[in-house]
């Protein structure tokens, strides 16, 4: 393998594991606050996550970002570069901020899509045992959690950013917002805890928005709730949990309200 892609690996390796480490940690420090006092939000199962749980997922994580980092580089050694110019500009292909926001919204839409179906795939009975299970050892989640995947879900995740990167004009802001947006949303979505409003599944646009609520719930039951950072899909496909609005409104939300009466 040429030295300059060894370079590249490594490099993107430690670029997904700095940005990770730092996103988890913040999300991390904001669940010790809620874990040991407890008052404004109430831990969305009742079960505490404790330190084997924590120890396996660590160890995972490691190893499924050590191959995420490495497909892109290994993707466009084989090519995809030829098919996926990446403009360094705010006026390439764009005419500022509002088209970059444009660009970032739809990533996050081409994301959400494969990941849905994706994620619905691995939940096969055929193939869950070879592709997801590792994930969902995981049955009350923490910010640990996030990344704690078997090296195959890592290929099959990964997708997602080169069929982006194949179909979307593109600047290395978009991209830039995008990697930590998702990364962020992707470690909220595990954290464990609440931090929507509690009015939230009822808003007209929130009743679309994915929610840590949502996907603990898939993580509890195992089924129901595949998307990542939206619901549409959910909600046409008639996968979303028949009791989400009625969880939503309670699960995570009981601590404030007795404080409040």
């Amino acid at each position: 393998m040429p030295e300059r892609l060894l370079r590249s690996i490594w490099h993107n390796i430690l670029g997904g594991a700095w940005s990770y480490v730092l996103v988890a940690g913040i999300f991390t420090l904001l669940w010790l606050w809620w874990h040991f006092r407890p008052g404004g939000r109430q831990r969305l199962q009742a079960k505490r996550v404790g330190l084997p749980q924590l120890r396996r997922e660590v160890l995972t994580t490691v190893v499924s970002l050590t191959v995420i980092g490495a497909v892109l580089p290994l993707a466009f050694a084989l090519g995809l570069r030829r098919y996926s110019p990446i403009y360094t500009g705010l006026d390439d292909y764009s005419h500022g901020w509002a088209s970059t926001a444009c660009i970032v919204v739809l990533m996050m839409v081409i994301q959400d899509t494969w990941f849905y179906w994706t994620h619905r795939l691995m939940h096969h009975r055929r193939l869950f045992r070879w592709t997801h299970v590792t994930h969902h050892r995981s049955t009350n989640t923490n910010p640990w959690s996030t990344y704690a995947i078997s090296p195959v879900e890592a290929v099959v995740d990964s997708g997602a950013i080169i069929l982006i990167l194949l179909l979307l004009p593109r600047n290395y802001m978009a991209l830039f917002i995008f990697s930590w947006l998702n990364t962020a949303y992707a470690v909220y979505t595990h954290l464990g805890y609440e931090i929507f409003p509690q009015a939230m599944s009822q808003h007209w646009l929130g009743r679309w928005i994915n929610t840590s609520t949502a996907h603990n719930t898939h993580h509890a039951r195992g089924r129901y709730n595949y998307g990542w950072y939206f619901l549409f899909w959910d909600r046409m496909m008639g996968t979303l949990s028949p009791e989400y609005e009625t969880h939503y409104s309670k699960a995570g939300f009981l601590a404030a309200a007795a404080k409040s009466r």
